[in-house]
């Protein structure tokens, strides 16, 4: 996993704030989160061997994160130290459970591209390799392309959407972006069938086999060069969203991980329908690393 590590700092308000106004919150709370790291901590807990390729800060937040990755069985011997601070987010939560997140990347922006090739190279057994646009750019970039010379599957989440996506997209084999960050690289609206197809094509057309495009509670859809499936969500009551498109990648790349050989539209699909669940589960509780479930949990959840 090339994955950004931060800290969140949350705060849960009735609704998000409009620009330039106050509003009076109802509690806060400081989190583990970054989208790489509730990712990998997400697929460690539904028992993938998971390392970790990242950096923190040479402060207690990163101490504490190499701690806590550590924890759940999780590889850091490709994490580094840096003299930039660990990674941060400010979060709003309103009473709906919709977020609202400025990320700022300190340490996640100081991976070294050469370290992170070569510790693809040393990683036996790379099945899949997931990253996100919140690392730096060209360690990812190095990393993925690293992982296809050895015939890795590599899994791109788009969020959030930057310069680095047009370097990124050919290398990867699996895209993940939701509706908002597939608007933004395609143009297309994902709730309309004609566009949602027209950017999937042009996705397919750059080097990505496989296109998901989660559409929160109506699901998510799965594009490849010739089809378009529809994954229904499982219905439940959201009290906070934090943290559910990341377990969903983090259990698709699990999943995939699983899949002996070359995996098929139907694998994916397949795959596609786990993640969906262990999402479910995450939005029914508060927080990122906190609201991510063990399988024996999502095995039980209905």
């Amino acid at each position: 996993m090339i994955a950004s590590l931060n800290v969140d700092h949350i705060v849960h308000a009735p609704r998000i704030p409009e620009p330039g106004e106050t509003l009076m919150g109802f509690s806060t709370s400081r989190e583990l989160g970054g989208k790489g790291g509730n990712q990998a901590v997400a697929a460690a807990r539904l028992g993938a061997e998971v390392a970790v390729i990242g950096c923190v800060g040479q402060d207690e937040d990163g101490d504490e994160y190499l701690a806590a990755l550590l924890a759940e069985g999780a590889d850091v011997t490709h994490v580094r130290r840096s003299a930039l601070p660990t990674g941060r987010a400010a979060i709003t939560v309103d009473a709906e459970g919709v977020n609202s997140i400025v990320v700022v990347s300190g340490a996640n922006a100081d991976i070294p591209a050469a370290a992170a090739e070569a510790a693809i190279d040393e990683l036996p057994g790379l099945r899949v390799v997931a990253g996100q646009l919140e690392a730096a750019a060209e360690a990812t970039e190095r990393a993925f392309a690293a992982a296809r010379s050895r015939g890795a599957l590599t899994v791109l989440n788009t969020a959030p959407v930057g310069d680095a996506a047009e370097k990124l997209l050919p290398l990867s084999d699996v895209v993940v972006a939701n509706e908002i960050e597939f608007r933004q690289l395609t143009g297309q609206d994902p709730f309309d069938g004609n566009g949602l197809r027209r950017g999937g094509a042009e996705l397919s057309a750059v080097g990505c086999r496989w296109v998901i495009v989660t559409l929160g509670a109506a699901g998510c859809a799965v594009l490849d060069a010739s089809s378009s499936t529809h994954v229904p969500a499982v219905a439940v009551r959201a009290v906070d969203t934090t943290a559910a498109g990341d377990s969903f990648v983090g259990a698709l790349a699990a999943r995939l991980a699983e899949i002996p050989g070359e995996p098929t539209t139907a694998d994916v699909v397949a795959a596609c329908g786990f993640a969906a669940k262990v999402a479910a589960v995450v939005v029914t509780r508060h927080g990122a690393h906190p609201s991510l479930p063990t399988a024996a949990e999502v095995a039980g959840f209905s």
